[in-house]
C-alpha cells in the first residue's frame, strides 16, 4: 500500500496537515518544506514537480494556514513552529523517512534551524531560503515587530507587505501566492496567526546569531533574494556570517520566495547542494 497523500499529526497546536508528494521514503531521500508566514505548502507549487522524481516530500501546513487548524492562535509563536515540526517529523519516521533534507522559506527558516539544533541525526541538510532569525535585534525591529502585530496595522499590513516582498505577480506562481496573503485580513483566525507569529518575533529566543556558531556538523546553503525590501539581505549578511560561518551562501536576482518567483534559477542554485545531500544515507 502506497502512502496517503495527506497526513493529519495532531499536535497541542492543532491537527497538522502534511502533504507527501514524490517517491516513497523507503526508495528515496526525505526533503521537507517549511513555509513562511503567512503561507501554505502550496507557496513551493512551483518546484515540487521537478523534485518528485528524486525525493520523499513532506510539505507541512502551519497551524492556521492551509488544511491545518489551530487551537488558539495566541499560542502560535515562532517556536511554537519548532515544536510542530519535531512532532511532524518524528510521525514521518513511522512512515519510512529517516533522515532528511529541509528546505525552510523566512519563519519557516527558523524553524529549520532549531529542528536541526533538537534533531542533528535526522538532518541530512538546510536550504535556508531568506530565513528569519539573522537580523539584528534591536529597538528600531524590535519595535516595528510590535506594531506590526497589533490588530489595525497587522489587517492593513498584511497585504501590501505580501505585494512587495513578492514582487511582479505574472513571474512563476507569485499570483497565487499573493492571493491567498489577500484573503488573511478578511479571516479571523489566519490574521491572529499572523499577528501571533509577528509578536513573537520579539523574543530574546528569536536572535539565533547571539548563540554563537550554530549546526556545526550540518552542512548548511543560505539563498537569499537580493530584491527582497522587506528582509534584506544587507541587513542579515553579518548575523548570518556569526551564526553559520560554513554555510554555502548564494544571493541571487529575486525577492523573498525565489522559488516561486524563479523557480529554473532557484533549482539551479541548489541543485549540486541538494544532489550532495540525496546521496548521502542515513
Amino acid at each position: 500500500m502506497g502512502l496517503p497523500e495527506k497526513l493529519t499529526v495532531p499536535t497541542p497546536f492543532g491537527d497538522i496537515a502534511v502533504h507527501l508528494r514524490g517517491r516513497s521514503p523507503d526508495e528515496a531521500p526525505g526533503l521537507v518544506l517549511l513555509h513562511a508566514n503567512p503561507g501554505d505548502h502550496r507557496d513551493f507549487d512551483e518546484i515540487v514537480p521537478a523534485l518528485t522524481p528524486d525525493w520523499a516530500i513532506a510539505a507541512i501546513d502551519w497551524p492556521g494556514y492551509g488544511a491545518s487548524t489551530v487551537r488558539d492562535p495566541e499560542l502560535i509563536t515562532i517556536d511554537a513552529l519548532v515544536e510542530v515540526t519535531v512532532r511532524v517529523v518524528d510521525v514521518l519516521s513511522r512512515y519510512g523517512f529517516g533522515a532528511f533534507t529541509v528546505i525552510g522559506n523566512s519563519a519557516g527558516g527558523y524553524a529549520a534551524v532549531r529542528l536541526a539544533e533538537r534533531a542533528p541525526d535526522r538532518v541530512r541538510g538546510l536550504v535556508l531560503v531568506q530565513p528569519a532569525g539573522f537580523a539584528p535585534r534591536n529597538m528600531l525591529t524590535r519595535t516595528f515587530f510590535r506594531i506590526v502585530a497589533s490588530p489595525v496595522v497587522a489587517r492593513r499590513f498584511v497585504v501590501p507587505n505580501a505585494r512587495m516582498y513578492l514582487g511582479p505577480l505574472d513571474r512563476g506562481g507569485v499570483r497565487a501566492i499573493f492571493d491567498r496573503a489577500r484573503a488573511i485580513p478578511g479571516d479571523p483566525i489566519r490574521l491572529a496567526v499572523y499577528r501571533s507569529l509577528w509578536r513573537s518575533f520579539d523574543d530574546p529566543r528569536f536572535d539565533l546569531p547571539t548563540g554563537g556558531p550554530l549546526l556545526p556538523g550540518v552542512p548548511v546553503q543560505v539563498v537569499w533574494g537580493r530584491n527582497d525590501p522587506s528582509n534584506p539581505w544587507l541587513m542579515n549578511r553579518r548575523g548570518v556570517a556569526a551564526a553559520l560561518p560554513h554555510a554555502e551562501v548564494k544571493v541571487i536576482s529575486t525577492r523573498h520566495e525565489p522559488f516561486a518567483e524563479a523557480p529554473g534559477l532557484f533549482l539551479e542554485t541548489v541543485r549540486d547542494f541538494l544532489t550532495a545531500r540525496a546521496g548521502m544515507r542515513p
